[in-house]
């Protein structure tokens, strides 16, 4: 099991998850005074989908720290043991599964992303993504002559991650770049459909529809190949038409994939590499790179 995708959520979670705890001299009921308890539920919900540590969750939320939506609270010596023991539990896991990470020998890797597919069952549908990450990836990067090259480094089970060396952080520029095009692509496409369906409630005459889808259309393809040319004038050192239509089919598979569930995202800790590479949770919210296209649309 790789834990690098979680080690993030493991390094912030980890300094909060612990009982900020006082003792009550002389009170009768209650034995300790306990606060941040907010603080608290946010760190164990943040790993909650760390692997092998559903036991220690499970036991967490049946107890009274997740009874109660108080910040602070006061509780018996047993209300303390039940909660701290398991937290100590929980943060014993999470250390060792921040070592590994850490040991790993992609981690902090600056020109690596990782793929994650949803879970596949047969050797035709991993042929058909090996071929569309083909199109997606490998093809514009060899366009782009600037060193990079694709190297499948691992993979885990389940919902497949796939460990992508592109050897040199401008391919990982460039990927990011087809990405956030890509996204951008889906959006315009979801809002092209809505529109036509919007369209068709009208009871406009054939003629009238056709003409609007047709715009639809087009509006579509012109925005793609600007996307294309605003990324070859980018990332390479000429935009050939040729290069122009491969960036456009990357471009494309791109979006598709993304609509299968498929998320592309760096390993790189560099914040303006990650935020280069779309937010997979808000694609509804994305605008694209080019101030035109985003005002105009």
């Amino acid at each position: 099991m790789n834990f690098i995708q979680y080690h993030d959520k493991i390094i912030k979670a980890l300094p909060e998850l612990k009982l900020s705890i006082n003792w009550l001299p002389g009170n009768q009921n209650f034995d300790y005074q306990v606060s941040s308890l907010n603080t608290l539920r946010h760190s164990i919900n943040m790993v909650a989908d760390v692997p092998h540590v559903n036991q220690e969750i499970t036991d967490l939320k049946k107890s009274w720290l997740f009874q109660t939506t108080e910040n602070e609270q006061k509780i018996t010596s047993a209300q303390n043991h039940e909660v701290d023991t398991t937290i100590k539990s929980l943060r014993i896991k999470l250390e060792t599964f921040k070592e590994i990470a850490e040991t790993a020998k992609i981690f902090n890797a600056t020109d690596t992303i990782l793929i994650r597919i949803p879970e596949i069952h047969t050797f035709d549908n991993l042929q058909k993504y090996a071929n569309d990450f083909k199109k997606a990836i490998e093809i514009p990067i060899n366009d782009q002559n600037n060193g990079g090259n694709v190297t499948i480094l691992s993979a885990e089970e389940g919902s497949i991650i796939f460990y992508i060396s592109l050897g040199a952080i401008g391919a990982v520029k460039l990927i990011a770049g087809i990405c956030w095009a890509a996204a951008v692509i889906k959006k315009k496409r979801s809002e092209a459909d809505i529109f036509e369906q919007h369209a068709k409630t009208l009871e406009l005459k054939n003629d009238a529809l056709s003409a609007i889808i047709a715009a639809q259309k087009t509006q579509l393809k012109n925005i793609l190949n600007a996307e294309a040319e605003a990324i070859a004038n980018k990332e390479y050192n000429h935009n050939a038409p040729e290069t122009i239509e491969r960036l456009k089919l990357s471009i494309s598979t791109v979006a598709e994939l993304i609509d299968k569930g498929v998320q592309i995202l760096p390993l790189s800790k560099d914040d303006d590499i990650q935020k280069s590479f779309p937010d997979y949770k808000k694609l509804n919210l994305i605008e694209s790179s080019i101030k035109q296209i985003a005002t105009n649309n």
